[in-house]
């Protein structure tokens, strides 16, 4: 998608593009132990009201927000997924979709292709075919990704392995490794979280990611000792990594979450919160454009939807502030922001995060 200079101003002006997180569904034909999703009974489902979904998605662009993902439950599953799309395209906001890969095929990438899908993001929960087929409870599903792959290359749709933290994955370079094999090139690890206050289902109190502070410090630590070596490009940035451990040590993070700022979750009715980990809901998606921001530095979760981007955006953002405090004859607030010594380890850490373009 093209973008004017104008509008690159504008976006500096506010402090970067926002992103948001829409969960069109609670819906699932997986059946991970690590999720709740799958506990929806068939009379619970819900699919958003396409008629306020596309409402809301002008007011995204409205409110600022560049990108967009769409997950769920299986968003694949949401009958109008693909006019969805078609419509952020129209407003030249970029797309990204997770899913389990189940229900791609041949036809339905070239649909993503069509309608300007940008990001394709897949679930790979364990280093062998045969324990991730079973924890999803979808026989032949690793073989089903495998053999899309050159579709997804043909189609420029070169995607992205998810890979929570699990005790199935404790052989992270095995994991590596078996990505490898089924094609994938870029990797981003997903930090396990067993409770949620908002109505998002993906999680679940299951021993396979029930971690204490120590042993996630250790495998955020064994990620950055990867980044290294690995033949996939693992888009965790480093600096990201490092504030979470600073967090589990009871330290202040250097780089505060952006979620409800810049960043937003919203549910099937179409609900909007800050993000998956808190209860508060901010209002209706049709009214998102005219929310108060809040910036009150929460460290309550380790959400990497949120912790990572706000590392890459922190730089946009003290520009940003540092600007407006210029405008207001705050000289030194506004160099003080402009000079930040973490504004350069935010950059460091966005040409890291480079290869979240798609290849």
């Amino acid at each position: 998608m093209s973008i004017t200079v104008k509008e690159i101003l504008h976006l500096i002006l506010q402090g970067g593009p926002g992103f948001c997180q829409i969960a069109i569904t609670n819906a699932c034909n997986a059946h991970c132990r690590f999720c709740n999703f799958p506990q929806v009974p068939s009379a619970s489902r819900v699919m958003a009201d396409p008629g306020r979904l596309f409402q809301g998605l002008a007011a995204l662009k409205q409110a600022g927000v560049q990108y967009l993902c769409f997950t769920g439950g299986e968003p694949l599953l949401y009958p109008d997924l693909m006019p969805a799309l078609a419509r952020a395209r129209d407003l030249s906001i970029n797309t990204i979709l997770c899913t389990n890969g189940s229900l791609l095929s041949p036809d339905v990438i070239k649909e993503l292709q069509q309608v300007g899908l940008e990001n394709l993001i897949i679930s790979m929960d364990a280093p062998s075919a045969t324990q991730h087929d079973r924890h999803r409870g979808l026989p032949g599903l690793t073989e089903h990704i495998r053999d899309l792959m050159p579709h997804l290359r043909r189609s420029r749709l070169n995607p992205v392995a998810s890979v929570t933290l699990s005790r199935m994955v404790d052989d992270l370079e095995g994991m590596i490794n078996f990505l490898a094999s089924l094609g994938f090139q870029r990797v981003t690890f997903s930090y396990p979280v067993t409770r949620l206050h908002s109505s998002y289902l993906g999680f679940a109190e299951h021993y396979s990611v029930d971690f204490s502070p120590e042993e996630l410090h250790r495998w955020f630590g064994r990620i950055k000792d990867l980044k290294a070596s690995s033949p996939l490009n693992i888009l965790n940035p480093k600096l990201g990594l490092t504030d979470l451990q600073r967090q589990l040590e009871q330290r202040p993070g250097r780089f505060p979450c952006l979620a409800g700022y810049k960043y937003f979750f919203v549910d099937w009715d179409l609900n909007v919160s800050r993000c998956q980990y808190q209860s508060e809901i901010l209002g209706p998606l049709e009214e998102i454009h005219h929310l108060a921001p809040i910036r009150d530095g929460c460290q309550a979760c380790t959400i990497d939807c949120y912790r990572d981007p706000s590392v890459y955006q922190y730089l946009a953002v003290s520009v940003a502030d540092g600007l407006a405090a210029c405008r207001q004859g705050q000289w030194l607030k506004g160099l003080g922001s402009l000079l930040h010594p973490y504004n350069f380890l935010s950059l460091a850490a966005l040409l890291e995060g480079r290869h979240w373009v798609r290849g």
